[in-house]
C-alpha cells in the first residue's frame, strides 16, 4: 500500500471533492457560463465544506479573483442568512489553522470518490 503524505492525501482529497462539485454545479454559481472549477468562497480555507465550495468558470474563480459579489448574493440565496452567517463563522474558526492529519484527507478523498460516482444531476 502506498505510503501518503499530508500533501498527496490532500491532492488526492481535493481532486475527488472537487470533481463532486463540478458534477454538482454543471453551472458557474457566478455567471451561468458551464462550470470547469471548484471555486472557494472563502479562499484557503474550508476546503472541502459543500457550502464553502462551488462551480465556477475558470474566468470568474481565477481571473476575476472568485467574481465575489455575485457568488455572495448566490450563496444567500442559495443558503438563507442564517447558515450564511454561520458559513461565515466557520471561516473564522478556520483562520486559526486547523489542520488535517493524512487520514482525515484519505477519508474525505475516499467519500467522494465515491460520491462523485452516486450524484446523479
Amino acid at each position: 500500500m502506498k505510503q501518503h503524505t499530508v500533501k498527496t492525501a490532500k491532492d488526492r482529497a481535493w481532486r475527488y471533492f472537487s470533481a463532486y462539485i463540478r458534477k454538482r454545479d454543471p453551472r458557474c454559481v457566478t455567471c451561468g457560463a458551464e462550470t470547469n472549477q471548484a471555486g472557494h468562497f472563502w479562499h484557503n480555507v474550508l476546503d472541502y465544506d459543500e457550502e464553502n465550495v462551488n462551480g465556477q468558470c475558470l474566468r470568474c474563480n481565477h481571473f476575476m479573483s472568485g467574481n465575489l459579489a455575485p457568488y455572495s448574493v448566490y450563496l444567500l440565496r442559495k443558503l438563507g442568512k442564517k447558515k450564511f452567517d454561520a458559513l461565515d463563522i466557520r471561516h473564522t474558526k478556520a483562520m486559526g489553522g486547523e489542520k488535517r492529519s493524512v487520514e482525515e484527507l484519505l477519508a474525505i478523498g475516499d467519500h467522494y470518490k465515491q460520491a462523485v460516482d452516486k450524484l446523479v444531476v
